[in-house]
């Protein structure tokens, strides 16, 4: 167990959705080298976290991941010299990378693994990757997601709130529209509907985030509302949009990578589900709160096209939202 390598290639809210089994490794063998095999495009979410030795980086995005990417990688595991090596992924790729590590106990669900352990029912990201480690010998309990900033990511935080003109002392509210899946999305006049109550009633300071490819959708909200938001859409880098919403008192948000963000931050979180599966990637501390309605399709096969009223969204009423936001604000 002298070296560990862990494997997730998945998205932004997987990755961060691993670090409660990042920590149990560490806390169980605190001089092991631990490495972590994740996609470049999310990388980023794991820099500073002392419980890693070592980020290795796969270009998902690449036009010869399945050779050259994936041979770059192998010669890149095999030089370690792993001992054990966690399938956190449990793909068919993940696999074959956690063979070809040479790593000679390999933890995960397929043919390939030494000890294979199946998924077992329907429950929290973060339970299926304590499974694996159980069945190492490694004890996990705490699922509290983490997210390690700097000081200095801290102090630009605070510089770009200031330079937007967004004030310490007032209640800030950040409010995340988008979603990696267009049927996750909630409406962008309700989003709109309930930044303009917050600033009604509360005088709070709606902040709008987005990535590159939600500019257009954040702008939407922002023209929709009859108050003044301030939106950040396009321009903020991974660890900084981290850093903006730890400045924020509460966040609400789609289910999507951001919303894991702000709940590993420790932000209180709405987080509104629809499609996806809320049993596995809900926020599961008492701070948060999350919002669904039972539908017969629900939780759908994960990024369809063939849905054409979006009806799990759609039941989500603006009113329902602002109850919620104000029980949590009042608390």
């Amino acid at each position: 167990m002298d070296k560990i390598l862990l494997i997730r290639l998945s998205s932004l809210g997987d990755i961060v959705l691993t670090t409660p089994a990042i920590r149990a490794i560490r806390a169980h063998y605190p001089n092991a080298y631990l490495a972590m095999l994740v996609a470049k495009q999310s990388a980023d979410v794991l820099r500073n976290n002392p419980h890693l030795n070592e980020i290795i980086q796969f270009n998902r995005t690449a036009k010869d991941r399945d050779t050259k990417e994936m041979l770059r990688v192998v010669r890149i595991l095999r030089q370690r010299k792993f001992a054990v090596s966690f399938d956190f992924q449990r793909r068919f790729r993940t696999e074959l990378l956690m063979y070809f590590s040479g790593a000679s106990e390999r933890i995960g669900k397929g043919m390939l693994c030494t000890t294979r352990v199946p998924v077992q029912g329907n429950k929290h990201a973060t339970e299926h990757y304590f499974d694996l480690l159980r069945a190492a010998g490694i004890p996990a309990e705490d699922r509290q997601l983490e997210i390690f900033l700097s000081n200095s990511e801290r102090a630009d935080a605070c510089h770009t709130f200031e330079e937007a003109g967004i004030s310490e002392i007032p209640l800030k509210i950040g409010l995340f529209p988008g979603a990696g899946w267009k049927l996750r999305e909630w409406m962008p006049e309700r989003f709109a509907a309930i930044g303009d109550r917050l600033v009604e009633k509360y005088n709070a300071q709606v902040i709008l985030f987005g990535g590159p490819k939600e500019v257009k959708l954040v702008r939407s909200v922002s023209s929709l509302m009859r108050h003044r938001s301030y939106a950040f859409a396009g321009i903020l880098q991974l660890r900084q949009l981290a850093a903006c919403i730890e400045k924020c008192d509460l966040f609400l948000s789609n289910d999507t990578g951001p919303m894991h963000i702000a709940t590993a931050v420790k932000i209180p979180t709405l987080a509104l589900f629809g499609p996806g599966n809320h049993i596995k990637f809900q926020p599961i501390d008492n701070e948060h709160k999350m919002i669904r309605h039972d539908v017969p399709c629900s939780p759908c096969k994960q990024f369809t096209d063939k849905c054409k009223d979006n009806i799990c969204m759609k039941k989500i009423t603006v009113d329902e939202v602002w109850e919620s936001i104000c029980q949590m604000i009042e608390r």
